[in-house]
C-alpha cells in the first residue's frame, strides 16, 4: 500500500495468535522494524567484497500512531534517508496491510564499525550498492559541492 514510498517492503502479521487481540506494544512494533533494518543491511554486505567493517545500530528513534493486534495483517517499509561519512539514516516504517494506516515509524542511525580500528568512513562499495537499491545518489551531509 506504500510502496511508492520505501524501498523495500514486505507483508508481516503482527506477533501472537489471531483472535488472542492483545494490543502490540512498543517493543514488540521496533523488533519487526528492526529485523527489516538487519534484512536492508544483509542485502547490502551480499553485494560488496568480503570485510572486518560491520554496521551497528547507533540510535533508533519511533512514533506509535495507531493501534495493532495480534494477528493483524501488516506491511512494514524501509529507505534510506541520507548519510555523513561515517553514518546513515534509514526511515523505518509498519502500517496496517488494509488500510495504509500508519502503526509505527521512525528512524534508524547505522554506524559503521572495522573490528580491528574502530569507527570507520562508510565502505564505497557498501554505499554504491545502496545507490543502486535506492535508485538515487545521495549527497554526504556537510560536504558542500
Amino acid at each position: 500500500m506504500r510502496e511508492n514510498e520505501y524501498t523495500i517492503v514486505e507483508d508481516v502479521v503482527g506477533p501472537g495468535e489471531a483472535g488472542d487481540r492483545h494490543h502490540l506494544v512498543d517493543y514488540q512494533t521496533q523488533e519487526l522494524v528492526s529485523r527489516l533494518w538487519t534484512i536492508y543491511l544483509a542485502r547490502m554486505r551480499e553485494a560488496c567484497a568480503p570485510t572486518t567493517v560491520v554496521q551497528a545500530m547507533r540510535a533508533a528513534s519511533y512514533r506509535l500512531d495507531n493501534e495493532a493486534f495480534a494477528g493483524d495483517a501488516l506491511q512494514r517499509g524501509i529507505r534510506m534517508e541520507g548519510r555523513s561519512t561515517r553514518s546513515c539514516t534509514l526511515a523505518v516504517g509498519l502500517w496496517h496491510a488494509s488500510t495504509g494506516a500508519m502503526v509505527h515509524q521512525g528512524e534508524i542511525v547505522t554506524v559503521f564499525i572495522d573490528l580491528g580500528t574502530g569507527a570507520v568512513p562508510i565502505p564505497d562499495d557498501w554505499w554504491a550498492a545502496v545507490e543502486r537499491l535506492e535508485g538515487k545518489t545521495f549527497e554526504v551531509a556537510g560536504r558542500s559541492g
